[in-house]
C-alpha cells in the first residue's frame, strides 16, 4: 500500500472546475518566471506562451456548451438517449429505459452513402511540359493514399461530422524509417478546438487550431529531451490535479466521467481514487499563424511558393524556372507545444503549403456563432419524445386501475398482486363492488403519436423509407425513386462539404509528396483484377556529359489537385443510371451502345470496367482514360497514317470528280456565251429584237442550272467525303485497317462515281436544250437570210420612173367634231391608183 497515494474525492464531477482553472492560471503565472537558460524561457517566448493560453481559455469557454451537445449527439447515435436522473426512474418502477433508436438507421444512410460513392481525383499540370509528370504524380498520390488508408481515414472523420457536426483528417510527415515520410491519418474532434472566428470551412481565414495528446512520461522526455524539467513538473501536476480537459464533453454519467481518467483506476466503495503509476502528460499543440515578411514566387509555375533557404529542392526549382522572388507580408503558419505551465517546442511550420496540417469535415454550421452540429442535432429532441412515449404507453399497457367499494377484499397488497397478474384470481366480499379497467385508448394515442415522431425525424433529415430500402404507400417505380431523389437533394450539404474538405486534404498531400519525396523510389500500383504497375521517381540518369539527370523528378515543379465530378447520393446515381439505358433502347443499336457505355459510369456493379471495355470494342471506340501502351501507340500512329492517306485519296478523288464536271460545265457555258454573240450579230441588222431576246433568255437558263448543278454535286461530294471520313476515323485501333480502309475506298469510289454520273446526266440533258437552242436560233438566221438575199420584183418593161403621185382630195370644214378616214387605193402590182374620203360623227 506504501505505492499508492490516496486522495479523497467526494465531490461530483466537474464541482471543482473553475477552482481547478483558477490554480491552473496560477501555476501558468508561477511558471512564466525565468527557469533556465532554454531560449523559450526568454521573454519573448513566454509573451507567446501567455497569448497562445489566452486562445486556449477563450476557444475552451466559448465552445464548451456546444461540445456538450455534440457528445450528447455522439451518444444517441450510440443508444444512450435518456437521461441518468429519468432512467433511474423507470427502473425504480420496474421498467427499462428502452431505446427506440430512429437516428441511428439515418445516420448509418448517410455514412454508408459515402462510403459507396467515394469520389475519385487527379492530378493536373500547371505548364504544357508537365504533362507526362503530372500522370506520375497521380500515381504516385494513388500509393500514398493506398499505404495510409486515407479513403478510411476520410470516411471515419465524415461520420464524426454526420453524428456530431466536424469530423478532421490531418496530413503531415514523419521521421520515421520503417513508415512511408507522408502520412494522412483520422482525428478524434474532442482533441481539436479551432478558431471558432473563422467563417471559410477550410479554416483559411482562422487564426489557430488547437490539438492535445495525453502522453506517457517516458515518450514525452524521447521526444523533447532539452525540456526533461519541465515535462517531469507537468506531468507530475497533471497526476495530482486529475486536469484531463474533457469535462465540458460528458454528461451522461457521473460513474463513466471518472472512469475516464487513464492511469487511474477507481476503488469501487471506497470513495478514493488510486494512482495507478502510469505517469502521462497533456502536451498541447496550436498551428497558429502570424504575420512574417518572406520571400514569395509572384508568376509562373511556381506562383504562391514561399521561399525557404533550407528547402534545396524548392530553391533549384525556381532557379531552373528563371522564377523571381518578391517580398510580401504574408500570415505565416507556426507550431507550438506546450503545457499550461511551460512552452515546451516553437517554430515556424515546415510545410511548403502554409496550411493547418489538420483538414475539417463538416456537416452544419450554425449561422449564429458558426460552431458546428450534426444531422441528429435536429432530430434528438423528437427522439428523445419517441422514447418517452414509448415507455409511457408500455406503462399504460402494463398497469390496470382498480374502482372498488372500501372493504371488498380483505387484503390490498394481494389484490394488487392479483391484479397486476394474467392468471391472478380475486376474492371479494358479496354484494362489494370491484373493477378492474385498462387505459388502452391512452396507451394508443402514445403509439400514434410515436409514430408521427418516427415520420418527423425521417421529414427533418431528409432519409425516407424509400432511402432505408423500407417498404412504403409508394408503389410505382417512378414514386419510389422521385422520394429517393428528394432524400438526395435534402441531404446535398454534407456532401458538398465533403467533397470541399477532399480537395483541400488532397492539395496538401500533393505539396507534401512534391515537398518530401526527394530520394530515389519505386512504387508499386495495383490495378484493375490485381495487376501490378512500377513507377520509378526520381532516378538518377548519367548524361553523355557527365552530368546527372534525374527522371520523374516530382520535387521539380507543382501541379494541382483536382477532385473528379461525381454524385455523392446513391440514389440519384441510380436514376441517371436507369434515365440512360431507357433513352438508349429508343435509339440505334450503334448510338445506344455508346450511351450504355456512359451509364456504366453511374452503375453500383462490381465488373461495370469489364462491361464498359466490352462495349467499346463492339464499337471501336477506346477507353480515353486508360493509357496506351508504346504497341498500341505505335498501332495508333500506323493507323493514323493509313487513315490520313485515305482520307488524301478520298479527297484527291472528290476533287478529281469535281474538276470534270467543273470541266464540263465550262464548255457548255463557252457554247453558250459563242451562240448568244451569233444569235445578237444575226438578228440585230434584221430587226427581230424578240426572237434574240427569247434566244438570249434560254441561254441564261441554261447557263444558271450549270451553275447549281456544279454546287450540288460539290455539296454531294462534301457529304460524301464528310461521312466516308468519320467512318475512315471510327476505325477499330483492333481491326485489320488496311482492309477496313481498302473496303471505305471502295464505298468512296462508288459514291463518288454514282454523283458524277447524276451530275453526266444532268449536264447531257442541259447540253441537249442548248444544241435545241442552237438548231432553233438556226433556222430563224437561215430564214432572215432568205429574205434579206430574195431578188425585188420585176419592173414593167415600159415603166418608167415617174414622179409620186399626187392625190387631191378636198374637205370642207365644219364644226364640231368630225372624224374621217382616207382609203389608199392600190393595184394588183402594188401601185397607188387613188384614194377615197369617209366621214364619221358629221352633223
Amino acid at each position: 500500500m506504501d505505492d499508492f497515494n490516496f486522495e479523497s474525492n467526494h465531490n461530483a464531477a466537474g464541482d471543482d472546475y473553475f477552482k481547478r482553472q483558477g490554480e491552473t492560471l496560477e501555476s501558468a503565472s508561477r511558471a512564466l518566471e525565468p527557469t533556465g537558460q532554454h531560449k523559450l524561457d526568454s521573454a519573448e517566448y513566454r509573451e507567446e506562451h501567455r497569448k497562445l493560453l489566452e486562445w486556449w481559455y477563450y476557444e475552451k469557454g466559448k465552445q464548451s456548451l456546444n461540445r456538450m451537445e455534440m457528445a450528447m449527439d455522439a451518444d444517441f447515435y450510440d443508444n444512450m438517449q435518456w437521461d441518468p436522473q429519468d432512467a433511474a426512474i423507470l427502473r425504480d418502477r420496474g421498467q427499462m429505459p428502452l431505446v427506440y433508436n430512429e437516428v441511428a438507421p439515418m445516420v448509418d444512410w448517410l455514412i454508408g452513402t459515402e462510403r459507396r460513392t467515394r469520389v475519385d481525383w487527379r492530378i493536373l499540370p500547371r505548364s504544357e511540359d508537365d504533362v507526362d509528370l503530372a500522370d506520375v504524380k497521380t500515381k504516385v498520390m494513388k500509393y500514398v493514399s493506398d499505404i495510409n488508408h486515407a479513403q478510411f481515414s476520410r470516411s471515419r472523420a465524415f461520420a464524426d461530422a454526420v453524428k456530431v457536426g466536424v469530423g478532421w483528417v490531418d496530413d503531415g510527415v514523419r521521421d520515421d524509417p520503417t513508415q512511408d515520410v507522408v502520412y494522412s491519418k483520422y482525428e478524434d474532434w474532442r482533441n481539436v478546438l479551432w478558431d471558432s472566428s473563422s467563417y471559410d470551412l477550410d479554416l483559411s481565414d482562422a487564426r489557430y487550431v488547437f490539438r492535445w495528446r495525453w502522453v506517457d512520461e517516458d515518450i514525452a522526455l524521447a521526444m523533447f529531451p532539452d525540456r526533461k524539467s519541465i515535462i517531469r513538473q507537468g506531468t507530475q501536476e497533471a497526476t495530482q490535479k486529475m486536469t484531463d480537459g474533457y469535462e465540458e464533453e460528458n454528461w451522461y454519467s457521473t460513474t463513466d466521467l471518472l472512469n475516464q481518467k487513464t492511469g487511474v483506476i477507481y476503488a469501487s466503495g471506497t470513495g478514493y481514487l488510486a494512482d495507478a503509476r502510469r505517469r502521462r502528460i497533456r502536451l498541447i499543440e496550436c498551428q497558429y499563424r502570424k504575420p512574417v515578411t518572406v520571400k514569395v514566387v509572384p508568376h509562373g509555375p511556381l506562383k504562391g511558393a514561399i521561399h525557404n533557404p533550407d528547402d534545396a529542392a524548392l530553391t533549384k526549382a525556381i532557379v531552373d524556372s528563371n522564377s523571381s522572388l518578391v517580398d510580401r507580408t504574408i500570415m505565416q503558419v507556426h507550431v507550438a507545444v506546450f503545457t499550461e505551465q511551460h512552452l515546451i517546442a516553437c517554430s515556424k511550420s515546415l510545410f511548403r503549403h502554409n496550411k493547418f496540417s489538420l483538414t475539417p469535415i463538416w456537416c452544419y454550421r450554425r449561422s449564429r456563432d458558426r460552431l458546428p452540429y450534426g444531422a441528429i442535432r435536429r432530430v434528438r429532441d423528437i427522439q428523445q419524445d419517441l422514447n418517452k412515449r414509448a415507455s409511457k404507453a408500455l406503462f399504460m399497457l402494463n398497469t390496470n386501475q382498480v374502482i372498488m367499494d372500501e372493504g371488498s377484499v380483505t387484503d390490498y397488497e394481494v389484490l394488487r398482486e392479483e391484479v397486476n397478474r394474467p392468471d391472478g384470481m380475486i376474492i371479494k366480499k358479496p354484494g362489494a363492488e370491484l373493477k378492474i379497467q385498462r387505459d388502452t385508448d391512452a396507451a394508443t394515442g402514445q403509439i400514434q403519436m410515436m409514430a408521427l415522431d418516427s415520420q418527423a425525424i425521417q421529414k427533418s433529415a431528409g432519409v425516407s423509407d424509400e432511402n432505408l430500402g423500407r417498404e412504403t404507400n409508394a408503389v410505382s417505380g417512378k414514386a419510389i425513386s422521385a422520394r429517393q431523389l428528394q432524400g438526395s437533394v435534402v441531404t446535398t450539404e454534407p456532401f458538398d462539404n465533403l467533397r470541399f474538405a477532399t480537395q483541400i486534404q488532397g492539395e496538401k498531400q500533393l505539396s507534401l509528396v512534391e515537398q518530401f519525396y526527394t530520394e530515389e523510389k519505386v512504387i508499386r500500383l495495383t490495378g484493375a483484377k490485381s495487376r501490378l504497375e512500377w513507377v520509378k521517381i526520381n532516378q538518377p540518369e548519367v548524361q553523355p556529359d557527365g552530368s546527372v539527370r534525374f527522371l520523374n523528378d516530382i520535387t521539380s515543379s507543382m501541379a494541382d489537385y483536382v477532385v473528379s465530378e461525381q454524385d455523392y447520393a446513391g440514389t440519384m446515381r441510380e436514376v441517371m443510371f436507369e434515365s440512360i439505358n431507357q433513352l438508349a433502347s429508343r435509339l440505334p443499336p450503334e448510338v445506344s451502345l455508346r450511351l450504355i457505355t456512359i451509364a456504366m459510369d453511374f452503375s453500383d456493379l462490381p465488373n461495370k470496367d469489364e462491361i464498359a471495355e466490352a462495349i467499346r470494342k463492339i464499337t471501336g471506340d477506346r477507353d480515353p482514360n486508360k493509357e496506351l501502351t508504346p504497341e498500341e501507340q505505335q498501332q495508333v500512329q500506323q493507323q493514323m497514317q493509313q487513315q490520313a492517306e485515305a482520307l488524301e485519296m478520298q479527297r484527291e478523288g472528290a476533287i478529281a470528280a469535281l474538276k470534270e464536271q467543273q470541266a464540263k460545265v465550262r464548255e457548255l457555258n463557252a457554247r453558250a456565251a459563242k451562240l448568244e454573240a451569233e444569235a445578237e450579230m444575226a438578228m440585230a441588222p434584221q430587226g427581230d429584237a424578240q426572237g434574240a431576246g427569247e434566244a438570249q433568255a434560254a441561254i441564261m437558263q441554261i447557263r444558271q442550272q450549270a451553275s447549281d448543278e456544279i454546287e450540288r454535286v460539290s455539296e454531294a461530294l462534301r457529304k460524301s467525303q464528310q461521312e466516308l471520313g468519320n467512318r475512315t476515323i471510327q476505325i477499330d485501333r483492333e481491326a485489320n485497317t488496311k482492309v477496313q480502309v481498302a473496303r471505305i475506298d471502295a464505298d468512296a469510289k462508288e459514291k463518288v462515281a454514282a454523283i458524277q454520273n447524276d451530275s453526266n446526266k444532268a449536264i447531257d440533258a442541259l447540253q441537249k436544250r442548248l444544241d435545241q437552242v442552237t438548231q432553233t436560233l438556226e433556222q430563224k438566221i437561215e430564214q432572215q437570210k432568205a429574205i434579206v438575199a430574195a431578188p425585188p420584183a420585176p419592173m414593167p418593161a415600159e415603166a418608167k420612173e415617174v414622179a409620186p403621185p399626187v392625190i387631191n382630195i378636198q374637205i370642207d370644214a365644219k364644226s364640231g367634231e368630225v372624224k374621217k378616214s382616207i382609203t389608199v387605193e392600190r393595184d394588183k402590182d402594188g401601185n397607188i391608183t387613188g384614194a377615197s374620203v369617209s366621214e364619221e360623227g358629221a352633223e
